[in-house]
């Protein structure tokens, strides 16, 4: 394990008081293995900022990618693993407070559901840094980790209401609001043949252009960001309708069943009907 790595404890009880920062980390595995527990009233952000790699929480395991995160809740072991074809960074996060666990609710986190993409990961980034920068423990000190950890809380509220379309674009330049008008149009429209190419060319901007302003307001490249918005809803049908494979398929933008399966499977460790078979378990 290497890379940037702070951490701060800001007090024992996380059942009284709104929001506070136990602890914040940025770590990077190649093919290490980091291990972690959350405490009592603790709840953790493993928000993943580059590479790819695993992290089980609660015995199930999470395939981790660019602009995803998993919130963890309390008492539960955790472990995040790298591998060997590239590094993984990300970043723990963790906190603690009476109102913490109204967030995740808000955030749209469920001990059933705890992983979903992020449209605003740079803004999450940058608080990080502010967090990680800051020196001192003395009072002041401490109240500026606490508001950073509820901003943190906030955005992720924000971007999970903008995500079911119930708040407008956020505020922010041009360029921000362009890239969140491309993802939601992504978003839209996944059901169709969608090319990069295609969506540059309807924004007036060239592939690479668009690609490296995606990556830098989203958190990942409009490839990843499609693919990750495709499962998440191929999940929710599967998991809420009695659609066959192949209408799961063609609602997704899939015209190959069998490619989508393939797919499925390799990003989500099991396959379309397995998925469907262990949510009917819960």
């Amino acid at each position: 394990m290497g890379g940037n790595n702070k951490s701060q404890q800001q007090g024992k009880d996380c059942v009284q008081g709104s929001i506070s920062l136990r602890s914040v980390e940025w770590n990077c595995l190649g093919q290490g293995i980091e291990t972690y527990r959350t405490g009592s009233g603790e709840y953790a952000l493993y928000i993943i900022t580059k590479g790819r790699g695993s992290i089980t929480a609660g015995g199930i395991e999470y395939a981790a990618a660019e602009g995803n995160v998993l919130a963890v809740f309390p008492e539960t072991d955790v472990k995040a693993a790298g591998n060997a074809q590239n590094l993984f960074y990300y970043i723990r996060l963790c906190s603690c407070g009476a109102q913490v666990a109204e967030c995740a609710r808000e955030a749209g986190f469920f001990e059933d559901a705890p992983y979903h993409l992020v449209n605003g990961m740079a803004e999450l980034i940058k608080t990080v840094r502010s967090m990680l920068e800051s020196e001192g423990d003395g009072y002041v000190e401490c109240l500026e980790q606490s508001c950073r950890i509820t901003k943190i809380w906030i955005d992720l509220i924000e971007d999970h209401r903008y995500s079911k379309g119930q708040l407008p674009y956020a505020a922010g330049n041009d360029r921000l609001k362009k890239m969140q008008e491309i993802a939601a149009y992504m978003k839209k429209h996944m059901e169709q043949n969608l090319k990069v190419e295609q969506i540059a060319k309807k924004y007036g901007m060239n592939r690479s252009g668009l690609t490296r302003q995606f990556r830098s307001a989203i958190g990942c490249p409009p490839q990843q960001y499609l693919l990750q918005v495709r499962l998440d809803r191929a999940k929710e049908l599967l998991r809420d309708t009695e659609y066959t494979i192949g209408e799961v398929a063609a609602r997704v933008g899939y015209r190959d069943a069998l490619a989508f399966s393939h797919i499925f499977k390799e990003k989500c460790r099991m396959g379309p009907r397995e998925y469907r078979k262990s949510c009917i378990k819960k």
